[in-house]
């Protein structure tokens, strides 16, 4: 046990080993994401509907909706894809999160709104093409490696119409500063979030300060099973943001407040950006 908690408290390289598969694809973990997404009392998973209202708003307000074809990567229950089918665009939602997409597709058809809700990695598996809008919401972007994250904009770029928008929005440098390193133990300290069985978790986070990246490490070791989730972070500033969408042939024409869709400024939260093929 002593070494297996030495390697669990010594720091990565970053981006060294992915485990999001575990969080969106294990069955009771992805049902106990699909909770946190839907309680509207938090901003953990997803944003509180209210908010989701406004950045849809803006969405529609600055590139409009109506009659648009829209792929919404990392779509999870379609929180977003609902509301940007509703305001009239034809959407497509990807996801590799099965339960979210089950839940997506049952709100979709209880509005009555025609959704092509599609089960796949937005990495590695076929992408639709000829869109006018593809969209990339809270943050997901941040959790990929720089190489992944090339890979997805060149991604992008066939999805896309000449003239095509990708909207996405960032964590940021600035909330990066109020991180900090932390170790912690304790018997289901989040309930039965990663396991319905007796467990201990243990977690520990790390910052790299030169990269603006944290990653959040846990042990979870039950009776019968023992599994580590490594959830890594990286943190932007407009400049550094807008330099890997101009070098992936993009160009930004917005960096916006996330929520409002207002000019960003430091003082705002998430940055969004709007970009064009």
């Amino acid at each position: 046990m002593y070494s297996d908690l030495d390697d669990f408290n010594r720091k990565p390289e970053p981006f060294s080993r992915y485990t999001t598969d575990v969080l969106w694809t294990d069955p009771w973990i992805a049902q106990q994401m699909l909770k946190v997404h839907l309680d509207d009392s938090t901003d953990l998973a997803s944003r509180k509907s209210r908010t989701i209202d406004s950045i849809v708003e803006w969405f529609d307000r600055k590139i409009g909706l109506q009659g648009r074809k829209v792929c919404d990567l990392g779509c999870g229950p379609g929180l977003y894809a609902r509301r940007m089918a509703a305001r009239g665009a034809s959407v497509i939602g990807v996801d590799f999160s099965a339960v979210s997409l089950d839940y997506a597709r049952s709100e979709a058809a209880a509005d009555d709104l025609d959704i092509d809700y599609r089960n796949a990695d937005y990495l590695i598996d076929d992408l639709p093409d000829a869109q006018d809008v593809v969209s990339l919401i809270w943050c997901d972007f941040c959790t990929l490696s720089p190489e992944k994250r090339r890979r997805l904009l060149e991604r992008v770029k066939d999805m896309l119409k000449p003239g095509g928008t990708f909207v996405f929005d960032v964590s940021t440098t600035r909330q990066f500063e109020s991180r900090r390193e932390i170790m912690t133990y304790g018997r289901r300290p989040m309930g039965d979030f990663w396991s319905p069985d007796d467990h201990f978790c243990f977690q520990t986070t790390f910052l790299y300060d030169r990269d603006k990246i944290a990653l959040d490490r846990y042990l979870i070791v039950a009776p019968e099973r023992r599994f580590e989730i490594f959830n890594w972070m990286q943190y932007f500033d407009p400049e550094t943001v807008a330099r890997e969408v101009q070098d992936a042939g993009l160009a930004v024409e917005d960096i916006l407040d996330v929520v409002t869709g207002a000019p960003w400024t430091t003082e705002a939260g998430e940055i969004a950006v709007v970009s064009r093929l």
